[in-house]
């Protein structure tokens, strides 16, 4: 009864067990893998001399020949022609619209998701320079037509089946050999793979030199009879002339090992190492070019706000502004650059793009290390001045943000003079001078910047076409700060008569704007009369010549009252004051209380609260002075040393 039992047990488990292999081989048909070789592989269906030939076409062709992307799709569909599984996930994504024009956030998502996996369209885990070539053609193909959604996608398919690795194996791969149609670089690589195995064959015949001396010895010690392989085999002792004969083996041994290594050596040098930089190179310029199509598909479908100080170059905002979006958002574009820098940290293309990338997301100190490094690389590559000035004046700039001014100072000075436009040097000259005075103190330094800025100013008057209303304005509060700047160096220097002349072109400067207000102001107060006169005609009667009259003349007011807020901006940012008192300071000096007591009054009008209550101070004083003549030092005590507040 038990044996019957465990008859139809034993029965039952084998019934089971071939059901379950019959529907696991039914369900997986083993594509991956493919052991039973069902499948033809890249080169038996597309050979080597085929996609030669196909480059060479593409790359003579003209207008006139037949659409590049037809001829590359020729050639490459005889190979998934033989699978079922990549038509039907064709048809799915094409109606299924998953990869469309209008790229977003997930679609970039997965596909670099899918570019990490190795599974390809015919769910063939391989690599194939054929198919990765052929891919990458099409991929180039669509990005000339604008088709950036399609160009992402066969980008991504090309990668799929590169072969990142740079090894020695890698490099005389028989799977990889088999599908290359440059002869040459088989023949190097089958030339290195022969260098590398006689050196491995000639250190093991060492080897064993080595260790047949050391049998030999211990053999000769103890006198133990040993039986020798040359000749017909004997038992005999070991004699001085075997050991001897066995030192002469180990030294040819090891000449023979040191010929391998030099072949090795030399092998290594010339076949080997050139085809590790190449790869490197194109394999980094691979995901270097999949990034840029990401980038456009970002830029494309999602707004940035930019905000960016023309003007400013060592203080805030001059580059892009901080981007929250960056931080909780997926990027696939930086993390490309990052696997494209891993790749070829050589490559200075993407060294500087990822520097770009990570200061628009106001990742200063990382931004920073990337823009030195890629400085490095471009005068390694002798690279002229005028092609890294723009890398000098960002990486002052990130100094600067960081509060590295004397660092900054020195790629500053660089930048301004390898700078080869003269309108960018002209602006920067004047940004320069106020650095060196503000955040450094250097007034000599300061002097030099402006002094430059002052004369290219001149000259653009003399040949340059007419300002805008807001630069004009914006000139002339330069103009202001620049002879403040110039005179504060005099006074260090304590030369008060030069300090003097600089303070009078400041000031003049400043009452410039001051005119330009009043005029403004004037213009204005005009203008609302002419305006309620010409409500007033309205009111008794109504044709189109008096309302078109009325309507230009509300023009004119708003854009009057937009260049006095103009005006007033300048005002309020221009440092008039400040040289008004240290003038009023010099000129009692001199012992010209009439001209130091106007400059105080002066800046009554103009001044903030603080200066208004030194004015007041400094003017009562000198009443007193004049009334009884006795000399009472000026707010400051001391009149050269020291800010005037």
């Amino acid at each position: 009864m038990k044996l019957a039992r465990l008859q139809r047990g034993a029965f039952l488990l084998l019934l089971l067990w071939l059901g379950i292999g019959v529907q696991t081989q039914a369900d997986e048909q083993d594509q991956r893998l493919d052991p039973a070789g069902i499948y033809k592989l890249p080169h038996e269906v597309i050979p080597p001399a085929n996609l030669r030939q196909l480059k060479e076409n593409l790359l003579n062709s003209s207008e006139s020949v037949a659409d590049p992307i037809t001829s590359i799709r020729q050639v490459l569909d005889p190979y998934y022609a033989q699978f079922v599984d990549p038509k039907r996930t064709e048809e799915e994504r094409r109606l299924g619209r998953i990869f469309t024009e209008k790229t977003d956030r997930n679609t970039l998502r997965l596909l670099i998701l899918k570019m990490l996996g190795k599974i390809t369209q015919a769910n063939q885990l391989r690599d194939s320079p054929i198919l990765y070539e052929l891919h990458w053609l099409l991929a180039v193909e669509y990005s000339k037509k604008k088709q950036n959604f399609k160009a992402l996608e066969e980008a991504v398919a090309a990668l799929r089946y590169r072969d990142f690795s740079h090894t020695e194996e890698a490099f005389s791969k028989e799977e990889r050999l088999r599908e290359l149609y440059d002869t040459n670089e088989v023949e190097r690589a089958r030339q290195h793979s022969s260098s590398k195995k006689e050196l491995e064959k000639s250190n093991v015949d060492l080897e064993k030199a080595k260790d047949r001396v050391h049998l030999l010895e211990a053999a000769s010690v103890r006198e133990k009879e040993l039986i020798f392989e040359s000749g017909p085999p004997s038992n005999r002792k070991v004699s001085a002339n075997d050991i001897t004969l066995a030192k002469q083996d180990v030294k040819t041994a090891e000449d023979a090992l040191k010929r391998a290594d030099n072949s090795y050596k030399d092998s290594f040098e010339n076949n080997y190492y050139p085809f590790f930089k190449r790869k490197s190179r194109e394999d980094s310029d691979a995901i270097f070019t999949l990034a840029k199509y990401v980038k456009e598909s970002e830029n494309e479908n999602k707004e940035r706000l930019k905000v960016v100080n023309k003007t400013s170059v060592s203080g805030q905002g001059i580059f892009v502004l901080f981007d929250y979006k960056r931080n909780t958002d997926f990027f696939a574009y930086a993390a490309l650059l990052e696997l494209a820098f891993k790749l070829d940290p050589e490559y200075s293309p993407v060294v500087l793009a990822l520097a770009e990338e990570l200061k628009a997301s106001g990742k200063k100190a990382k931004s920073l290390d990337f823009y030195l490094k890629y400085l490095a690389l471009a005068l390694k590559e002798n690279k002229t001045p005028a092609e890294i000035a723009s890398v000098y004046r960002s990486i002052a700039s990130l100094h600067t943000e960081l509060k590295q001014y004397v660092l900054a100072a020195e790629f500053y000075e660089k930048y301004y003079l390898s700078e080869p436009d003269p309108k960018k040097k002209g602006i920067y000259a004047f940004e320069l001078g106020n650095f060196f005075e503000s955040k450094l103190g250097n007034l000599e330094a300061g002097k030099k910047y402006y002094q430059d800025w002052i004369e290219i100013r001149d000259q653009e008057k003399a040949t340059s076409a007419e300002l805008s209303f807001p630069e004009s304005q914006e000139r002339i509060r330069m103009e202001v700060l620049a002879y403040l700047g110039i005179s504060k160096l005099y006074r260090y220097e304590k030369k008060p008569p030069k300090e003097k002349d600089e303070l009078i072109k400041s000031i003049q400067a400043y009452d410039r704007l001051r005119e330009n207000l009043r005029l403004e102001e004037t213009k204005y107060s005009q203008g609302k009369k002419e305006l309620l006169q010409i409500k007033k005609g309205l009111l008794e009667r109504t044709n189109d010549q008096d309302m078109a009259q009325y309507r230009l003349k509300s023009l004119e007011m708003e854009e009057s009252k937009e260049k006095m807020d103009i005006i007033r901006t300048k005002l309020d940012a221009s440092p008039g004051p400040r040289a008004m008192q240290r003038l009023s300071i010099l000129y009692e000096f001199e012992k010209n209380y009439g001209e130091s007591k106007r400059m105080n009054e002066e800046i009554l009008k103009v001044g903030n609260q603080t200066e208004i209550n030194l004015a007041l101070k400094n003017i009562e004083r000198i009443n007193k002075i004049l009334e009884d003549g006795m000399q009472r030092d000026p707010y400051p005590r001391d009149p050269l040393a020291g800010d005037t507040y």
